[in-house]
C-alpha cells in the first residue's frame, strides 16, 4: 500500500468517526484529501477504500439523512463499532497507524485509540515506536487542539487562534477542512481579515482554538476541494534539461546527467533540477551552456543580463 493511499484511508476513517451524521459521497471527495481525478476514477478510489477498510475489520454505516425519503446514500463509522485487524502491515504503515492512535487516544476518539494503541504495541514493538518517536510526539503536541477543530468545522463556527510563520499573529478563519498530507496536519479555511484562502500547518499554531461565531455561521462553497489547496504545498517537478559543458569540468552536474561527447571542448549533458536549478546552473558560469528548454534558456539569459 502506498503512502498515499495510507493517509487517504486515515483522512477518510478520521471524517467518518467524526461525523454525527451520514456524509455522501460528494462530501468525501470535497472534504477528504486524496481523491483525485474524474468522478469515475473518484468512486473507484472509494470503493477500494470501503472494501480495504472492511477487510480491517471498520464497520462502514450506509444509510441516508432523512429515512422517509429517498435520499442520496451516505456513509458513518460508529465508534461502538470500530475494531481494527490489521495483518500485515509494512513499518511505513505502522508508521501511519501509529500516529493516528495517537490523536485517536485524545478526546476525540479516545477509546477507538486505546484500541488501537494495544493492537500497534503488539504489532509493532518498542525498536518500531521509538523509529518514529518524534513524529509521534509532534502529532501529540498538535491533537490538543483537534477537538475544537473538529466542533468548528462540523458546527461551520468562525475561529480565531495565533498563528507563528513569518511573524506571529492572531488569524479569524472561517474553517473548511482538516487532512493530513505527507505526514503533516493542514487547516485550509478562509482568513476573514484578507478574504482569501489560506492553508496553515496545524503545528504552527500557537494558542487555544477560541470559537467567534455561533453554528452556521458560513457555508462552505460548492466544489470546494481541499485537494486543490494542498498542492501549493507540494515541490515543483523537476525540469529536462540539455546542456553543453566543457570537457572535464561541472563534475558535480555530470554525476547526475547522460554524458555524451561532442568534440575536445564540449560534452552534452541531459539532466533534471527542482527547485533551484536557476541557482545550480549559474554556479557552473561559463563552463556551461543551456541549451534546452528554450523558456529556461531565455530566463537564463535575462538573469545574466541583470547581474552585468
Amino acid at each position: 500500500m502506498s503512502d498515499q493511499k495510507t493517509e487517504r484511508l486515515i483522512n477518510l476513517t478520521m471524517a467518518l468517526l467524526a461525523t454525527k451524521r451520514f456524509l455522501s459521497k460528494a462530501e468525501i471527495f470535497q472534504n477528504v484529501a486524496g481523491y483525485t481525478g474524474s468522478t469515475e476514477t473518484k468512486e473507484r478510489m472509494f470503493e477500494r477504500d470501503k472494501d480495504d477498510l472492511r477487510a480491517l475489520g471498520v464497520v462502514i454505516q450506509v444509510g441516508t439523512h432523512d429515512p422517509l425519503f429517498d435520499d442520496e446514500p451516505g456513509y458513518r463509522i460508529l465508534e461502538s463499532e470500530y475494531e481494527l485487524d490489521m495483518g500485515e502491515l509494512s513499518p511505513t504503515e505502522l508508521s501511519y497507524l501509529s500516529l493516528a492512535a495517537t490523536i485517536w487516544r485524545n478526546q476525540l476518539f479516545s477509546s477507538s485509540g486505546a484500541l488501537a494503541l494495544v493492537k500497534l504495541d503488539a504489532l509493532v514493538g518498542t525498536a518500531l515506536r521509538e523509529d518514529f518517536g518524534h513524529a509521534t510526539l509532534s502529532l501529540e503536541n498538535e491533537t490538543p487542539l483537534f477537538p475544537a477543530l473538529w466542533a468548528a468545522l462540523t458546527e461551520c463556527r468562525n475561529i480565531a487562534f495565533t498563528y507563528r510563520s513569518t511573524k506571529t499573529k492572531t488569524r479569524h478563519i472561517s474553517p473548511y477542512g482538516l487532512t493530513l498530507w505527507h505526514g503533516t496536519w493542514y487547516l485550509v479555511g478562509k482568513d476573514l481579515e484578507k478574504g482569501e484562502m489560506r492553508v496553515f500547518r496545524v503545528s504552527r499554531i500557537t494558542s487555544e482554538i477560541k470559537t467567534e461565531s455561533s453554528p452556521g455561521a458560513f457555508v462552505v462553497p460548492d466544489g470546494f476541494s481541499i485537494e486543490e489547496h494542498l498542492v501549493m504545498l507540494q515541490p515543483e517537478p523537476n525540469i529536462a534539461f540539455t546542456a553543453r559543458v566543457r570537457v572535464g569540468r561541472c563534475h558535480s552536474l555530470r554525476s547526475k546527467s547522460t554524458v555524451t561527447n561532442i568534440d575536445a571542448e564540449w560534452d552534452r549533458v541531459e539532466f533534471s533540477l527542482g527547485n533551484n536549478w536557476r541557482e545550480e546552473i549559474l554556479w557552473f558560469g561559463s563552463d556551461i551552456v543551456l541549451e534546452k528548454p528554450t523558456e529556461n534558456v531565455t530566463e537564463i539569459i535575462s538573469l545574466l543580463r541583470s547581474k552585468l
